[in-house]
Formats: structure tokens, C-alpha cells, sequence
């Protein structure tokens, strides 16, 4: 399966990479306005704590604007993991019914950073002469950094099983979890591997892969991880136990398989002279 996820996701992304420059854009373009705007604190009113608070105002916004492309960007990449067309302007018009889930997100990925940042800073780097590093400490910042980014893992579904099912948010989080915890391993996985998108991200100056690549790698797991799902009904509407449940992945992906064989060079660079 993950081989298929890679070599699928990869395609996908060369194929329609000249489509990310417009939601990655758009973020670069927040994010630059963002930093304007910062600059000044840290020049002139980094005396001012109420400074801090302005601070904190503007990441939450961003964080906001960032989720909200993001689902607007997952409708786009769930029509390119299941082989439909699309035009550009479609993401803008779904755009705009994105934003109250946006803010949503955004918040449930902004407050738990808050919670991961403070974590680290009382638990690993206590400030005052009174204050050391313990093991209790250590142990008890281990178990708030593990769980915060578990929970970032969580909610990196959302995306994509919103763009989905669309059910409503709290329902759709509930169900990103059990995706999670049901397909740990390879949840793992992707995020190691959507961790490396963000590292290329930061190089490529938010361009590409970016945001529009993340929601399509999640679009194309998911994607796959459901078949397993259906797989498995198939198999309770004909009486078989869970204890027997066994997939069998070349089976139920054989379709996915055949519309994506191995390209060769031709394919990649001129896919012209591929026949």
C-alpha cells in the first residue's frame, strides 16, 4: 500500500505541481504580510509586552488563513487522487464555505501548539535560580510533547476526510482519530514523510511541494485507506468474523496499481514520445 501511496502521490504532484503556485502563493503572499507586520515589534516595542499579545493575534489569524486554504486546496486534491478534471477557479469558489471549519481547525492546531510551545519552555528550559530539571519534569514534558503531537498527527486527517465525507467538524475529528489509531503505523509513516515536504517546503520557499502538496499526500491516503474500509464491510455483510481480517492490498488496489505503472524517464520529461 505505502508503495502504491508514494509512487501515486509523487505522480500526481509532478503532473499538477504548475497548480500548487495558486494556494501556495496565496500563503506566501499571508506570510509576508504576516512578517511585515511582526517587524516592527521586534524593533521598536520589544520592550512592550502588550506587544506580545498583538504577537499572538496576528499567528492566530494566520494560522486561521493557512487552514482554511488548506481545506479549500483538500477538495481540489481529492478530485486529483480520484483521476477527475478540475479547473483552477473551482478552489476559489469553494473557498469562501471553508472558512468556518478554517477557523476551526485553525484554532485546534493553534492551541495545541501554544500547549506543545509552553511545554517545552516550563518543562525542559525552567526559568529562576529555584527552578532545575528534573526527572518528574522530563518525564512529565515527554508525555505533553507526545501527546500534543499526536494529536497534531490527528488532526492532519482532517483535510482530506472533510473534503471527503464533509460531515460536521467535531464528528469529523472523532473520525480522524480512529483513522489514526487504526492505521498507526502508516500514519506514522506519512507524517515523517509530510514532515520531509515541509522541510523541501522551507527551501523551495513555500512554492512547492507547500500546503497544496500536504493535502494531496493525505487526499491520497486516505483514498487508499478506504478501500480498506469498504473491504472490510464487504466482508461483515457476508457473515466473516474481524479475528479473519486480512488484507489483501493488490487485490482491492489492483485499479490504482494499473493507472499507475512505473514511468520512465520518456513519461516524466517528455511524455509526448512516452508511446
Amino acid at each position: 500500500m505505502l508503495n502504491l501511496f508514494f509512487r501515486k502521490n509523487f505522480y500526481d504532484g509532478w503532473d499538477n505541481v504548475m497548480f500548487f503556485f495558486v494556494p501556495n502563493l496565496i500563503l506566501d503572499f499571508a506570510v509576508i504580510i504576516f512578517t511585515a507586520l511582526c517587524i516592527p515589534g521586534v524593533t521598536v516595542f520589544r520592550d512592550a509586552q502588550w506587544y506580545l499579545f498583538v504577537w499572538i493575534e496576528l499567528a492566530f489569524i494566520l494560522t486561521a488563513v493557512i487552514s482554511t486554504v488548506a481545506l479549500a486546496w483538500a477538495e481540489i486534491s481529492k478530485k486529483i487522487a480520484d483521476y477527475e478534471t478540475y479547473e483552477i477557479r473551482e478552489f476559489f469558489k469553494i473557498l469562501p464555505s471553508c472558512i468556518a471549519d478554517g477557523i476551526k481547525f485553525g484554532s485546534s492546531i493553534f492551541v495545541i501548539m501554544i500547549i506543545l510551545a509552553l511545554s517545552i519552555k516550563f518543562f525542559f528550559f525552567p526559568d529562576g535560580e529555584n527552578q532545575t530539571v528534573t526527572l518528574a519534569g522530563l518525564t512529565a514534558g515527554a508525555v505533553y510533547c507526545w501527546v500534543s503531537l499526536s494529536a497534531i498527527m490527528i488532526l492532519s486527517w482532517y483535510p482530506a476526510l472533510r473534503a471527503e465525507q464533509h460531515k460536521s467538524y467535531f464528528v469529523s475529528i472523532k473520525k480522524c482519530a480512529i483513522i489514526f489509531l487504526d492505521n498507526l503505523p502508516v500514519s506514522i509513516i506519512i507524517s515523517i514523510y509530510d514532515l520531509f515536504q515541509c522541510l523541501v517546503s522551507i527551501i523551495m520557499l513555500g512554492v512547492a511541494p507547500g500546503v497544496a502538496g500536504l493535502t494531496l499526500s493525505r487526499a491520497n491516503a486516505l483514498r487508499l485507506l478506504l478501500k480498506k474500509y469498504d473491504y472490510i464491510d464487504e466482508l461483515q455483510k457476508n457473515g466473516t468474523r474481524a479475528s479473519s481480517y486480512k488484507i489483501p492490498w493488490e487485490e482491492i488496489l489492483k485499479d490504482d496499481l494499473e493507472a499507475n505503472p512505473v514511468r520512465g524517464f520518456k513519461e516524466f520529461w517528455m511524455p509526448w514520445k512516452s508511446e
